[in-house]
């Protein structure tokens, strides 16, 4: 039984842990750290031997922990990696991996030099069905090859404090490490467009909606509307256009409604529920390989994560220049093959 512990149960380290909990196989968490005490007390409190921690170092190098799950704020997964790797404890780290390129090369760098792996990105979309149907068709060549791609990643709303940064290094990060996965490729070019700005943006520093226009190695054009502020629901969308047709994503099923001379099918709002069956399907991926010693060769690497963070530093840069900025990225390593 893999013995894990969770650093940061907010609303997702809370959806993480009961997970872990209640639907995962081979996994029960041990132990959990978060700045709020009184709120993870709350969350262990009804599972019998689930041990606090006020210092997430001291988590992480408990020696009845046997993986670490990482889910605090964006500023602390470097640091929390670098720690776990030296330990050589095994890591699922949600997005982003750091909170710069050079933040992440120095993880990347520290497994390498371990000489194993032991880091899984939360990028869940490559567990979702639907995206792996979408996937498969596209590298199959029946359409022959991508040539461009519509992305839009839409919130209804969120909170103040989110503004322009964190729209790319928390929203638009999941579009880029989609499509860099989706069509075996890597960004080479980005270049961030601030189109009219809604009415219901809280924040003077965040323009929204906004494009993130990326370029691969190979020449494909991937648009990404990224909007959060949108009001009406969570919409996740994406088509592929090929030389010899197209691929669309397929919209989740929810009840066609009629009623009162309206026709209608509804749609939610919860980012997390929408996604739930892809987070299932990671974290069920992740302590099988945790429990076999090794990686899940189907799941996002750090050097994904690290892909996904020399993108991110392009955009910003391109969000203040308004000029298509090069994204320095490079083939990926032996070390990260297979």
């Amino acid at each position: 039984m893999l013995k894990v512990g969770i650093i940061g149960v907010g609303a997702m380290g809370t959806q993480h842990f009961l997970r872990l909990m209640n639907k995962i196989n081979g996994a029960t968490v041990v132990a959990v750290s978060d700045i709020n005490e009184a709120r993870a007390k709350e969350v262990i409190a009804p599972y019998e031997g689930v041990r606090y921690f006020a210092d997430p170092y001291a988590l992480i190098n408990d020696p009845e922990v046997d993986a670490i799950v990482i889910v605090s704020i964006d500023s602390t997964h470097e640091e929390y990696c670098l720690e776990a790797i030296r330990l050589k404890k095994y890591i699922f780290c949600e997005k982003p991996l750091s909170a710069s390129a050079e933040g992440a090369k120095k993880v990347v760098d520290a497994e390498i030099a371990g000489g194993k792996r032991l880091i899984q990105m939360g990028f869940n979309r490559r567990f979702d069905p639907a995206y792996e149907e979408l996937k498969e068709l596209v590298v199959s060549g029946k359409l022959g090859e991508p040539l461009v791609a519509h992305c839009a990643h839409r919130n209804a709303n969120y909170p103040p404090q989110y503004d322009d940064v964190i729209a790319v290094t928390g929203t638009a990060i999941h579009e880029i490490d989609t499509m860099s996965w989706l069509v075996g490729d890597y960004f080479t070019k980005a270049q961030v467009i601030f189109p009219k700005t809604t009415r219901h943006s809280k924040n003077k520093n965040l323009h929204d909606p906004q494009i993130v226009m990326l370029t691969t190695s190979s020449g494909m054009v991937v648009s990404c509307e990224i909007w959060v502020n949108c009001q009406y629901a969570y919409d996740i969308r994406c088509e592929v256009l090929c030389e010899d047709g197209t691929a669309t994503l397929p919209r989740p099923k929810r009840v066609d409604v009629c009623t009162a001379q309206t026709h209608y099918t509804g749609m939610t709002t919860d980012g997390l529920g929408y996604f739930a069956e892809a987070y299932d399907r990671e974290f069920q991926a992740w302590a099988d390989a945790c429990n076999a010693d090794t990686y899940c060769a189907a799941a996002a690497s750090a050097w994904d994560g690290y892909c996904a963070a020399v993108t991110t530093d392009s955009c910003l840069k391109s969000q203040k220049s308004g000029a298509i900025e090069p994204v320095p990225l490079t083939d990926r390593p032996d070390f990260y093959k297979g």
